[in-house]
């Protein structure tokens, strides 16, 4: 007998996994259902067998349904999530020079030209401090990173420097409780240095407090944890944010030595201006995306065609008709 583990968010997808790298002939031997929003781990066994003849695969087929290329709908788009007049012109440009592709695949390039992508690593060293502004969605996207860790089977832990905000702590437990992803606290950057210092053969996420970055003092408390930790900075912000706030905050925080980004709460934001706003306008690198308010969907790592289906899909496909209506000769000359 050969046994496996599948680990999944839910049963059906466990069982998903069972049933397309043993078949049907698999036997159940045991199924873990986890704490409340954990993971669900089945352990399945099957009869050994002589491997089948290679068999050549079909080519993959596609749903995507293809788009021309439309300038008209591209700028309605881009003026629905509220992009400023000079990053649109951009992206506009950039995706025109591609006009004999489909409106995904010139967008997805116009994006991928403009807007760099570096996708967080659950196999690095370097501990990761999240940053941002009060209620960007820090603490459960360290949460979720550690957990993600946790489910390739390495250690993780969170760090808050949050701990004195009421129900922090409780909060942080809550969330990693399930993942079984170890929870502690720093009073201030040097006691920070002091709870990292002992060496951790596993991935680190530091959940700092929020931070104004227009207050000195804020500042000066944040590169002090950076210095002390020795932590990659990673700037945290909301997709719903105001587009030029958010780029003159990624400017400030890009200047400080932060590199890269994460964006929350894509599910509960229409307009995504600052998304693309942020990271074109400060230079720092997309790093990943949070579209569900559930810690099991873990952070998408970043990709420009990723980024293009957020933008592309998010309008009301009538709303747009009617930018384009409004923008078009035949109504500018009535």
């Amino acid at each position: 007998m050969r046994l496996r583990i599948f680990t999944a968010k839910t049963i059906q997808l466990a069982m998903e996994k069972v049933r397309a790298e043993l078949g049907d002939d698999a036997v159940i031997v045991n199924i873990d259902h986890g704490v409340r929003g954990g993971p669900v781990r089945i352990t399945a066994a099957i009869e050994e067998r002589p491997a089948p003849e290679p068999i050549q695969a079909p080519p993959p087929v596609t749903t995507r349904p293809s788009q021309p290329f439309d300038a008209g709908h591209l700028a309605a788009i881009l003026r629905y999530h509220g992009l400023p007049a000079p990053v649109s012109t951009r992206l506009q440009t950039s995706a025109a020079a591609r006009a004999d592709s489909d409106l995904i695949d010139a967008f997805t390039h116009a994006l991928d030209d403009l807007v760099a992508a570096r996708p967080i690593d659950m196999r690095m060293t370097r501990p990761l401090l999240l940053l941002g502004a009060p209620g960007q969605g820090k603490t459960l996207a360290a949460a979720r990173l550690a957990a993600e860790a946790r489910m390739a089977d390495r250690l993780a832990r969170v760090v808050t420097l949050d701990a004195a905000a009421a129900g922090a702590m409780e909060q942080l437990r809550a969330f990693c409780g399930a993942a079984d992803v170890d929870v502690l606290a720093a009073n201030d950057p040097a006691h920070l240095e002091q709870v990292l210092r002992p060496v951790y053969d596993g991935f680190t996420i530091i959940d700092s407090m929020g931070i104004n970055p227009y207050a000195l003092a804020d500042i000066e408390t944040l590169a002090h944890a950076v210095k002390r930790s020795g932590a990659e900075p990673i700037w945290v912000m909301a997709a719903g944010s105001d587009a030029l706030e958010a780029a003159e905050m990624a400017e400030i925080f890009a200047s400080l030595g932060v590199r890269r980004m994460l964006v929350t709460r894509l599910d509960a934001s229409r307009r995504l201006a600052a998304t693309v706003t942020a990271p074109l306008r400060s230079g720092l690198a997309l790093a990943g995306f949070s579209a569900s308010p559930y810690l099991a969907d873990f952070i998408e790592p970043a990709s420009a065609d990723r980024l293009a289906a957020f933008l592309l899909d998010k309008p009301d496909p009538a709303h747009i008709a009617r930018i384009v209506q409004d923008k078009s000769p035949e109504k500018a000359v009535s």
